[in-house]
């Protein structure tokens, strides 16, 4: 298990390379284009050469992309189902680009065609996708807080896509631990956490779990609210983070910080208290 965060795109990837080794990250995550167009990122041959070189030299691995915000797999307008599956498959060939294992990505929202036809819509999406998949790359399908009309926000909704492809193996998880506690997930200590990933297990597999989100959150637990919050300062707790992290069958290649960007030495205060609590404190 690597620790890193998501990193924003300005100022170029290598630049954020260089400030992911300064404060000791093992991964990262960054945005496959702009998070609010449409239009995808490009490549650039030289700065994804360069890029490569630089990731094996600092060994930050792995590294995680992140599709826009914008991407409704399960619309029932038939422009926006199109733009998300361009969008998608867009990233993906930018994964690929990159030697990046990961995409992650929120499915969308059914707005009020209910589940299972947002569901179908997915399937569709994703048959659509699978045309031209790039080899070496999976898609992890990012769990929700169970908002209005979001897909995600039960586990259960993710498996049955997911088992609509299951001769694949392209697709798993991406588990953010603010969304499952908006859901409705408990894990603020060992006895909860026990109790949640044994209905995590039956709900989805953690086997499918490649990636993690690590955010604390202020909001009640079940309330369907997304506000993430530095670790340590939410209602997650030391204990619940350090009971899931380290617990024997959970056990994703990346854990990913997205938390508040609101003080320069932000980042560092919550590497050092996400590696105090899985047992690594003596590496700072």
């Amino acid at each position: 298990m690597r620790l890193g965060f998501h990193m924003p795109l300005s100022g170029g990837v290598g630049k954020q390379l260089n400030r992911a080794s300064e404060l000791g990250m093992e991964c990262i995550q960054i945005f496959s284009g702009n998070p609010t167009s449409w239009k995808p990122g490009k490549i650039t041959p030289k700065s994804r050469d360069l890029f490569i070189k630089k990731q094996e030299e600092l060994q930050i691995k792995p590294l995680v992309f992140h599709t826009p915000y914008l991407i409704n797999l399960a619309s029932p307008k038939n422009d926006i189902r199109e733009k998300s599956i361009y969008l998608l498959n867009a990233a993906l060939e930018k994964a690929k680009a990159y030697d990046a294992p990961y995409v992650v990505t929120h499915i969308g929202s059914h707005v009020g065609e209910g589940v299972e036809k947002g569901i179908d819509l997915v399937s569709y999406s994703l048959e659509k996708i699978m045309e031209d998949w790039p080899e070496g790359v999976e898609l992890l399908l990012e769990n929700t807080s169970g908002a209005g009309s979001t897909l995600g926000g039960s586990l259960t909704e993710l498996k049955k896509i997911i088992d609509k492809f299951s001769g694949t193996q392209v697709l798993g998880c991406c588990f953010d631990t603010a969304h499952a506690w908006g859901a409705g997930y408990d894990i603020s200590n060992v006895k909860e956490v026990e109790t949640t990933l044994e209905l995590v297990n039956e709900q989805l597999g953690l086997d499918l779990i490649k990636v993690c989100h690590a955010n604390d959150t202020n909001v009640p637990l079940g309330s369907t609210k997304d506000r993430h919050q530095h670790i340590g300062e939410g209602n997650i707790t030391d204990e619940g983070f350090g009971a899931l992290l380290t617990h024997d069958s959970f056990t994703p290649k990346a854990v990913i910080m997205e938390t508040p960007k609101n003080g320069t030495d932000c980042d560092q205060i919550n590497l050092q208290r996400l590696k105090k609590v899985v047992g690594r404190h003596e590496e700072e």
